[in-house]
């Protein structure tokens, strides 16, 4: 199971909006990248602000050598699929081929539909557009001329260069089975779209479940992915006293989404042996990624606990 970390860009914008102290986030991504992990960053524009997920990855693609770059999530319906196909296109390029895109539809909450509104495109066509976006990525990103009339684009003969580093492109992850809802729409956009999934607030065996509900789904399409990517997006507290680390995580995530939190799942939450424990779990139930967003303002310190006292025990 390969190890990820959330890059700390939303949390340092909400801190102060004119001076960030964004160098927390290029601390993050270059210990992670020597410690063999992968980064990872979500997407937001006006609901959520943060630091721009694209303009991120591409700068911190130039300060890491062996990290992946993943999305967690990228929501693409609030952009124009050929311009998103070409700004990810050279992500794939400056990281060399380290791109991963985890994709998903956002949440129906006004807050949410405001901000589909704010970008100038329609909330309620966001499932259309994802898979639209999907669509029309793997077309040009194939370097043959692409003609296509869409639901706001129209391309003639187009193409877009640079290409992706690899021929395949980014693999695509779908989000499917987020809090053990397992949706039959989701599960078969993976189905068709999809080269993996990436979820959150799962038991592991919510992750069984979600492993065979996907394969079911992939046959029914007469598609055979053995041991898809199944990412996970998790939260860590390191801290000696487990009851503390429950209470001040509680306390982050009510502030980080602003309101009542979903603790449905597992977290790794208290000391080193017991988060080990929790995220063991995962790797039982066939999870073949983590996402691990640290609890807290100690972002640097939390991190260099994990790499010290957890990460040893998933090395391969």
């Amino acid at each position: 199971m390969r190890l990820g970390v959330l890059l700390p860009h939303r949390g340092v914008v909400i801190q102060s909006a004119r001076r960030p102290p964004i160098e927390e986030c290029w601390t993050v991504a270059r210990m992670a990248d020597e410690a063999g992990m992968d980064v990872w960053v979500g997407d937001s524009i006006v609901a959520k602000p943060r630091l721009e997920p694209l303009t991120t990855l591409a700068y911190v693609a130039a300060i890491t050598r062996r990290a992946r770059l993943g999305t967690a999530i990228l929501l693409p319906a609030l952009r124009q699929p050929t311009v998103l196909a070409h700004a990810l296109a050279t992500i794939d390029q400056l990281c060399q081929g380290r791109l991963v895109l985890g994709l998903g539809v956002g949440w129906k909450l006004p807050t949410i539909e405001r901000e589909w509104e704010a970008c100038g495109r329609v909330h309620k066509r966001r499932v259309k557009d994802l898979e639209e976006h999907v669509s029309v990525w793997r077309r040009l990103w194939s370097g043959q001329p692409v003609t296509y009339e869409g639901s706001d684009f129209k391309l003639t003969a187009h193409t877009i260069g640079p290409l992706p580093w690899t021929e395949a492109g980014p693999p695509v992850l779908m989000t499917a089975g987020n809090r053990g809802e397992f949706i039959p729409a989701q599960l078969d956009r993976f189905a068709r779209l999809g080269d993996g999934v990436i979820t959150t607030y799962l038991t592991d065996d919510d992750c069984r479940k979600l492993r065979q509900l996907g394969d079911e789904a992939l046959a029914r399409h007469g598609r055979s992915l053995p041991n898809f990517p199944l990412c996970v997006y998790t939260t860590v507290r390191i801290e000696n006293d487990a009851v503390n680390a429950e209470a001040r995580t509680r306390k982050f995530l009510q502030e980080y989404y602003g309101g009542d939190v979903n603790y449905r799942g597992l977290m790794g939450l208290g000391p080193a042996g017991k988060v080990i424990e929790t995220l063991k779990l995962y790797e039982a139930a066939g999870v073949t990624d983590l996402c691990v967003r640290f609890a807290g303002t100690d972002q640097i310190a939390q991190l260099g606990q994990f790499i010290r006292d957890v990460a040893p025990a998933f090395a391969s």
